[in-house]
């Protein structure tokens, strides 16, 4: 796909992709491609005002294991063991999102010591999990690592680092902050980017019933990022 047809993400059509989640869409019409006529995009609205819910319940949940359970389900992250998960958090005295919350927010957990403490408790780094997790604790600084937002991050950065260097998180935010610089979106939280491309990119997807239109490849952690901590 020639990634100058994707269509230019404004602020204006940020914003109208983000409204999708919400009960009064700014608009139910839209473009695929940028030099492509507006289409009716109402059967794609609907579900997303069903994940704008869910995204309400996973804010709402207080209690660690239910946050992050939901989150697992919601995203279907596949992480299994989340209990196990949560036992080796309270090793660290996070016993709930709270605490979770203060040990992120002043930088004693970072995503690489919570993708070592998801190793030793189940056996996998579960890297969209993680990043998840970090960005309902803080929208403004964790942008979400996934095969949906990473295709299309990785389609519209002209110049940047490689897509198979995403598996450090640092080098992936750094990524981010290209894409952002040259779109003019620096001052959008890495939740609304995130929301754009994910919902674009579903779009796409659905919209062909053939998804090698765009190569959905998860990013795989790199453990090597792990003595960055």
């Amino acid at each position: 796909m020639d990634k100058m047809r994707l269509i230019t993400p404004t602020h204006e059509v940020v914003e109208v992709f983000n409204s999708f989640w919400t009960d009064s869409p700014i608009s139910s019409t839209g473009k695929l491609f940028e030099d492509d006529e507006e289409i009716d995009l109402s059967k794609y609205i609907s579900q997303f005002i069903e994940y704008g819910e869910k995204d309400e319940d996973i804010i709402e949940k207080q209690n660690l294991l239910d946050f992050l359970d939901e989150i697992n389900s919601v995203y279907h992250t596949r992480v299994s063991e989340i209990s196990l998960i949560v036992k080796e958090l309270e090793g660290l005295g996070i016993n709930n999102k709270a605490s979770l919350s203060e040990k992120i927010e002043s930088g004693e957990l970072n995503l690489p010591k919570f993708l070592a403490c998801c190793k030793e408790a189940t056996g996998n780094y579960t890297y969209s999990f993680a990043s998840k997790v970090f960005s309902f604790i803080d929208e403004e600084k964790y942008p979400i690592i996934d095969s949906f937002v990473a295709t299309l991050l990785n389609t519209y950065v002209y110049d940047g680092i490689a897509k198979s260097k995403w598996g450090d998180y640092s080098k992936y935010i750094d990524n981010y902050n290209v894409f952002r610089r040259h779109f003019g979106l620096e001052d959008l939280s890495f939740k609304k980017i995130d929301k754009f491309l994910w919902t674009y990119a579903k779009i796409l997807s659905e919209y062909w019933s053939d998804l090698g239109v765009l190569s959905y490849d998860p990013v795989a952690f790199d453990p090597k990022s792990l003595k960055e901590c």
